[in-house]
């Protein structure tokens, strides 16, 4: 009853683990990649599928939400009716399978944490999902390709297995209440013990002959290299201006605090209550070291909280505060965008801001305002400023900080020793949701109290970039082809006027500009929500709009389109730049056999290149998509080449090389997208020629054809007035792309084999009834 999916490798450790309790377990399933874990919950979907076979589905680095980068129509298909399939039997027929995810936090940059995130899909009581960063005794990122080869997580994973597994039968229990109890234990929030504990004593018994020692101080530390014998170390809470209380320890026990009432004449408590189970394991990793927050107010009945220290052979160290929410708990606004640019470079080297915590206390609560959106990321410096003599340091923990999400279970930890300077980043690893009502993001801070620190926030200006990548890079494409679109209009616009075609960066400068493109993609989308249109859009069997998805995770801003828009035309003219620089070396290295092939063979080469196009249409449609596009690819490269070197000498042939590169920069991004299919058919070229299943054929089959058209015929440049009538059919596809091919990149191929469509019906409706010449002043009017 039990499935493990794994993003690469099986845990061995913890199939080893089950072998050795003496019965094997049934329908344990395996799977070894990223791609195919995904397989864990469609099995589901299958009408012959047992759905009671598998109670249990660990998964780790693995997207559920949607694809990474979507260059598959297909592969976005099949997890949408996934997701779709759980939403809708989440709580009937799949409400017996527990499933837990686990991200691997910053390290991860292929498989970012929203993307493992089960939320909207399986609901929360039959799931778990977090962070690695967040896990506890893990307390650490993962990079994708190592996720589960990390020992930690490798040993929380363990744990939990055996903490599910039934004593009387060695089955995993049928106990679905307890399996979530396991995971969230393991996985969530430890209250400090390696294994679960169904419930901990409600009242814990004070035994008389055991010391009782009273703590009336509001914070103090109780440090020492062992303990001879057990104590009991009391706090009386009933006192005017606090009213709350921190305590932090490092005794390796399940009950360790409790509250209780003193009676008037006794020197000590009988009985207490246990709130051991409001403890929290905190790093370092393996210390045992636990924290529990009191509000004073939820014990009016209580006198005491009393810590128990064991008696042991291990250093024990314990540290209470008592304090006023009103004195700690603070408000700290984060330095936006303007502050930062303001004082630069001090925010980027020494500190945007500074806080300073003063000696004789335990804990600072800080909420972080101004957080608003994932672009922005900093780093937080705990540095030590003064520490009292200690007599023996090496039994004091140190300082800790944790950085809290409250929606979500992303937190991430850094914890140092007195003497060293903590760091922590200060980023998200998730949108904020639409709905958020959860509060603001927190810093938690624990520091030694014979010590006084400084906080120094300082602005991560690579963290930013990081998250702009990390979250918006596979919206870049999109953006980049719709400007090398408005620059092809522009081509073709002088190409009708002139007969003379420009440079794609002069093309893009006059034409390319924002304010030509966004409002009318900001204004549709706008349009396209609406509630009204949304049966019209439905009738008319319109996709979902990309931005949708945005929304929906978090990660939409308002400025997206323009800063996507502007960065990306950064991006283009280096683009346009270097593969210019690189054809221009070959075609220096390369004009000796071009002056000796192309001067004696071109009628040869010409037959040749009419058979590698039809081999490129044939390939396409019948063998792979990608093959077909890659030997267009090559034409390409090798008609740029020839006309760079021939342009040297005629402003003509210099023409045809500007039009061909606009067309060359279209098709790279064709054959950027169709290479994950290329892969997949050069390793299973061995065992069939054919690629089944091929998801690009239709927009490479089409756009080999137009393509290959292009090079044949070979006339752009004559004055064609018949150009105009396709300035708007490719303004309106790059609308089109940007509207519903931003996330959905397998949209993108469709629009550029529209454009090059457009073109090569063009050239063909000339070369059939070629147009008479006209002059300039004609086609001006």
């Amino acid at each position: 009853m039990f499935a493990v999916w794994e993003d690469r490798l099986i845990d061995g450790d913890s199939m080893k683990s089950y072998e050795v309790l003496g019965k094997k377990q049934n329908n344990v399933i395996t799977f070894r990649s990223c791609d195919i874990v995904f397989i864990a919950r469609a099995l589901f979907t299958l009408p012959d599928f047992d759905p009671s076979l598998v109670s249990v589905i660990i998964t780790q680095a693995t997207p559920h939400q949607a694809p990474i980068v979507p260059f598959d129509l297909k592969l976005s298909t099949f997890m949408k009716t996934v997701n779709d399939y759980w939403r809708e039997h989440g709580n009937s027929t799949l409400s017996h399978v527990t499933i837990v995810s686990t991200g691997g936090g910053h390290r991860d940059v292929l498989v970012r944490n929203s993307f493992t995130s089960l939320k909207g899909i399986v609901d929360e009581s039959n799931s778990v999902y977090t962070s690695t960063m967040s896990v506890p005794n893990a307390w650490v990122s993962t990079d994708h390709l190592c996720a589960v080869w990390c020992r930690q997580m490798v040993l929380a994973t363990t744990r939990a297995l055996f903490d599910i597994t039934d004593p009387v039968t060695s089955q995993i229990t049928t106990d679905k209440a307890l399996r979530m109890n396991v995971f969230r234990h393991h996985f969530l929030s430890n209250r400090g013990s390696l294994t679960y504990t169904k419930a901990l004593k409600r009242e814990i018994t004070l035994d008389p002959a055991i010391t009782w020692v009273e703590k009336p101080e509001k914070l103090w530390e109780f440090a020492i290299d062992k303990v001879p014998t057990t104590q009991y170390l009391a706090v009386p809470i009933q006192r005017e201006g606090v009213d709350s209380l921190v305590a932090i320890s490092d005794v390796l026990t399940n009950n360790w605090i409790c509250a209780c009432k003193l009676k008037k004449g006794m020197k000590q408590c009988k009985k207490c209550t246990n709130l051991s189970d409001r403890g929290k394991l905190i790093p370092p990793r393996n210390s045992g070291r636990k924290v529990v927050h009191l509000a004073l107010s939820e014990l009016n009945d209580m006198t005491h909280v009393v810590l128990i220290v064991p008696q042991s052979f291990d250093k024990a160290e314990v540290m209470v505060d008592m304090y006023n929410q009103g004195e700690r708990h603070l408000a700290y606004r984060m330095p936006g965008f303007i502050d930062i640019m303001m004082t630069y470079p001090e925010s980027i080297t020494k500190s945007a801001s500074t806080l300073t915590l003063y000696n004789d206390t335990l804990f600072y609560s800080l909420r972080l305002q101004g957080i608003d959106t994932l672009l922005k990321a900093y780093r937080v410096y705990l540095r030590p400023k003064h520490c009292l003599k200690q007599s023996n340091p090496d039994i004091h923990t140190g300082s800790m900080m944790m950085f809290h999400v409250p929606w979500s279970n992303e937190d991430t930890y850094s914890s140092n020793r007195n003497n060293e300077v903590g760091t922590l980043a200060l980023k998200l690893q998730s949108g904020i949701p639409v709905d958020e009502s959860d509060g603001d993001l927190e810093l938690r801070v624990y520091t030694d109290p014979s010590c006084t620190y400084q906080l120094d926030f300082v602005a991560a200006p690579s963290d930013m970039l990081g998250q702009l990548v990390r979250f918006y890079g596979p919206l870049l494409p999109a953006y980049m082809v719709a400007i090398l679109l408005m620059g092809l209009i522009q081509q073709l616009f002088i190409i009708t006027r002139d007969g003379s075609c420009p440079s794609i960066l002069d093309a893009i400068a006059a034409n390319a500009q924002p304010f030509k493109l966004i409002p009318v993609v900001m204004l549709s989308m706008g349009i396209l929500q609406l509630e009204s249109v949304q049966p019209a859009i439905k009738a008319a069997g319109l996709p979902e709009l990309d931005v949708l998805f945005l929304i929906s995770q978090g990660i939409n801003l308002r400025f997206l389109p323009l800063l996507l828009f502007f960065l990306c035309q950064g991006l283009v003219n280096f683009e346009c730049f270097f593969v210019s620089k690189v054809i221009s070396m070959k075609s220096t290295l390369s004009s000796a056999l071009f002056t000796r092939m192309f001067g004696n063979i071109e009628p040869l080469w010409r037959k040749i290149e009419i058979l590698l196009v039809s081999f490129a249409v044939v390939s396409s449609i019948f063998i792979c998509s990608s093959l077909g596009i890659l030997v267009i690819y090559v034409l390409l490269f090798i008609k740029l080449l020839k006309l760079k070197y021939q342009s040297r000498d005629s402003p003509a042939e210099l023409s045809r090389f500007h039009f061909f590169f606009s067309v060359f920069l279209l098709w790279l991004w064709m054959m950027i997208i169709g290479v994950p299919v290329l892969i997949t058919w050069a390793k299973n070229i061995k065992y069939s020629i054919l690629l089944n299943n091929d998801p690009n054929l239709v927009p490479a089959s089409l756009g080999v054809l137009a393509t290959g058209t292009i090079l044949l015929l070979d006339n752009p440049l004559q004055p064609r007035i018949n150009y105009r009538a396709w300035y708007f059919g490719i303004y309106g596809g790059a609308v089109v792309m940007l509207l519903y091919g931003t996330l959905s990149l397998f949209r993108v191929p469709y629009i550029i084999v529209f454009t090059l469509s457009l073109i090569a019906t063009c050239q063909v409706l000339c070369r059939i009834n070629p147009p008479k010449q006209t002059s300039p002043n004609n086609i001006n009017q």
